[in-house]
């Protein structure tokens, strides 16, 4: 299974729109400047799987204004809701809100949650934490961090689904009772069922390790060439009665992780935290990591494996190394989510993509902070790399030339897209001093969107004429303050985005293309009638005025008449006289011309048939 769709509304840095992400069961590459919202991604999917182990109040807590588990987007307004809702590519869909308990205790979302994994450096740092230690201790680690997700086969009369159940259970100490008050004897049913609970749970854990142990060592070797064999020794939870069971004795389990081999000798390393390096220390988190994750995978549930910005303390060839171990044993059975605020890593990581055999099953996003309404900031992210995605990329390094540099091609772009062909035809993007500059693009756009009537659209084409002089100059940043600069920049895009915005909303579209042929249609008496074709000289578009269709004027030529007597072709012959008239003139001077004598009216597009023979007029 895989997720095709994500809504995070009034999540986290999510707002009330824009909030739905569609990943169509692909594998997903995020790169994100830091506090653009990608990570609220990363806790939206983890949030809605373990929210299927929690009672009411737990998924309660994270949708209730004011309290302090609460996962709201601070800018929500009072009473708005915030949810959480996942399709998978199955049809099932789930969902997490105020109020909506639906994925409590629903096996498939629970067993989902157990066959995936979330690995922020945060996790890696807590697994790291315990290096400070003479002798590393990580059996808390696994109590807080892995328990819940592993599996747990309980002997009878136990029905515990997981590591964490079986350990809470084992955790609650024996009873006294009676008078004098001992403890059960060994024979008693509660004793019994305690220590075949306790075999059990050293067993499946022992193995749990001995197994992860396995697969560790064999990535550390294979895959990040690290001649280190590491051990996961595991001390056995056990208790004891006592003194004729007055008393009892617990021996609480440990988990200890030791550098057996180091590079040929043996148990040279006593002090792990002291002599790793961070590189050489987060290998081996994530290569224990990942052989426990051996142990969890489903084939038939959603296996999702969400690394967020882990990688940043290995260097470079090291994250080629994961990056490998990735895409070799990994993509085929997760659906991987790779976040990273690292733009040179993303990009060698897209280039590889990009040129392998996979990378239909790859998506690229590129999150950034939109500061259209600086009072509410929320993520605005690209699918794709864009003019648009590299200048707020420069705009985020400071590099302000190359960010307006950008801007000004997208700027282009958006014209060249919306706007009639004739009005960027010449158009010289290379030479700024050219006749034919993005000045005179915009200066004519507003000239035709005036002419139908789209006063939003130049509104907005006159707000991002102002930037001009910013977009082909851009070097004259480099004069100017830095919090100046980088405001107009702002601005710029916000400009940009309304205009955008203008043009989608906007109802005009062409109606008839430049260079066909349309029939004006005149009877001067009931015996003589005209046909004369119509070249149009430019694309013919039709507006939304109001609640009325419209034409734009359009200039146009005569070419040919025909005159028909009592319906009979009488004459046919070249017709040259009007040139560069509006379809509206022209009718005007050929019904007025002496050879006519035509009565005008007003109803004139009513007389103009497009080449099938359908009125002008029809939409």
């Amino acid at each position: 299974m895989k997720i095709i769709e994500l809504t995070l509304h009034n999540f986290k840095f999510f707002t009330e729109t824009d909030n739905t992400l569609k990943l169509d069961g692909k594998n997903v590459l995020i790169w994100g400047e830091n506090g653009s919202g990608k990570s609220s991604i990363y806790w939206g999917i983890y949030t809605l799987l373990q929210c299927s182990f929690k009672e009411n109040g737990g998924i309660d807590a994270y949708f209730t204004e004011n309290h302090e588990k609460n996962l709201i987007n601070i800018h929500t307004p009072a009473g708005d809701p915030s949810f959480i809702e996942m399709k998978l590519d199955n049809g099932n869909a789930y969902k997490i809100a105020l109020g909506d308990y639906s994925v409590i205790n629903d096996k498939d979302v629970q067993l989902s949650a157990v066959s995936s994994d979330f690995i922020n450096y945060q996790v890696l740092a807590s697994f790291l934490s315990f290096y400070h230690r003479d002798n590393p201790v990580l059996f808390e680690m696994f109590e807080v961090e892995i328990f819940r997700y592993l599996q747990f086969s309980p002997p009878a009369p136990y029905t515990f689904d997981f590591f964490n159940d079986a350990w809470e259970e084992l955790k609650k100490p024996l009873v006294k009772s009676g008078k004098p008050s001992k403890y059960p004897n060994k024979l008693s049913t509660i004793v019994t069922n305690k220590n075949k609970l306790k075999d059990a749970f050293n067993l499946q854990l022992r193995t749990l390790l001995g197994n992860a142990t396995t697969k560790a060592n064999d990535i550390l070797k294979t895959k990040f060439g690290y001649d280190i064999e590491i051990e996961l020794e595991y001390r056995e939870y056990d208790f004891e009665l006592l003194a004729n069971n007055s008393d009892v004795r617990y021996t609480m389990p440990e988990i200890f992780l030791k550098i057996r081999k180091y590079y040929g000798k043996e148990d040279v390393v006593k002090k792990p935290h002291s002599f790793l390096n961070e590189a050489k220390k987060t290998a081996i988190g994530l290569a224990i990591r990942l052989g426990i994750l051996e142990r969890r995978l489903l084939a038939d549930k959603l296996n999702v494996l969400a690394l967020d910005d882990l990688l940043i303390s290995l260097d470079m060839s090291n994250r080629e190394v994961v990056l490998k171990l990735l895409f070799g044993e990994y993509q085929d059975k997760y659906q991987l989510l790779i976040f990273t605020h690292d733009k040179q890593f993303f990009n060698i990581a897209k280039h590889k993509i990009e040129h392998s055999s996979f990378k239909d099953n790859w998506l690229f996003w590129e999150f950034y902070v939109n500061e259209k309404d600086p009072l509410i900031p929320k993520p605005r992210f690209f699918e794709n790399e864009t003019e648009l995605s590299k200048a707020l990329y420069h705009l985020s390094e400071s590099d302000y030339p190359a960010s307006v540099n950008y801007l000004r091609k997208h700027t282009e772009k958006i014209l060249e897209k919306h706007l009639p062909h004739h009005l960027y035809a010449n158009i010289d993007k290379e030479e700024p001093n050219s006749n034919y500059t993005l000045d005179s693009m915009l200066g004519r756009a507003i000239i035709f969107f005036t002419k139908i009537n789209q006063p939003t659209i130049v509104s907005n084409l006159s707000d991002v004429k102002q930037y001009v002089k910013i977009l082909l100059n851009p070097l004259s940043h480099t004069e100017r303050g830095v919090q100046r600069h980088k405001g107009e920049i702002k601005n710029i895009i916000i400009t940009l985005d309304a205009l955008e915005r203008s043009f989608s909303l906007a109802s005009y579209r062409v109606h008839i293309k430049s260079g066909e042929l349309v029939t004006l249609k005149l009877t001067k008496d009931a015996t003589i009638s005209y046909e004369i074709d119509v070249r149009l000289l430019e694309d013919l578009f039709w507006f939304k005025d109001g609640l009325n269709d419209r034409f734009a004027p359009c200039k146009s030529e005569s070419i040919r008449i025909r005159e028909f007597e009592n319906a009979v072709l009488k004459e046919d012959k070249k017709f040259n006289h009007y040139k560069d008239l509006p379809l509206s003139d022209l009718y005007t001077q050929i019904v007025n011309h002496n050879a006519f004598q035509i009565p005008v009216i007003a109803d004139w597009e009513s007389l103009y048939f497009k080449s099938d023979g359908t009125l002008l007029t029809t939409l």
